[in-house]
């Protein structure tokens, strides 16, 4: 993957819960599309929020029924400019797995840890074979 990550990223597209939404709703929509975490939209598809597999686990034995009473409000985003370190540098020190992509307050997108970690291997795998290119031309 050339270029910058959070870009190719954005043209994925998000997939979004409405705030209204049942937990129940979360677990199938998580579990269908394979992911960790969606971001939480208001009827005109702002994003308000995040919800993921931990806040279900954190909340389990509280009988809340709605995202509302699960979900993260404090949104910690990115724009079009991250670099990979940059977005593993704020996962890591936010202690966070997923970062909505936001410009010009439009949600573009979403980042994974996944995403940055296989970014940042192909980044050491190509300046490994350029160094072993340099090395024995």
């Amino acid at each position: 993957m050339k270029g910058k990550l959070v870009e190719k990223l954005a043209n994925r597209g998000c997939i979004t819960i409405h705030k209204g939404a049942l937990i129940s709703e979360l677990i199938d929509l998580l579990s269908s599309n394979n992911i960790g975490a969606a971001v939480v939209v208001d009827k005109e598809k702002n994003a308000i929020g995040m919800v993921s597999e931990r806040d279900i686990v954190k909340n389990y034995n509280d009988n809340f029924k709605n995202i509302e009473d699960i979900m993260s409000t404090n949104i910690i985003n990115c724009d079009l400019s991250f670099s990979s370190s940059e977005l593993m540098e704020l996962m890591n020190k936010k202690k966070i797995r997923h970062i909505p992509i936001i410009e010009k307050d439009k949600l573009l997108g979403i980042v994974s840890i996944g995403d940055v970690v296989k970014r940042l291997i192909e980044i050491y795998e190509t300046e490994n074979l350029n160094l072993k290119n340099y090395i024995n031309s």
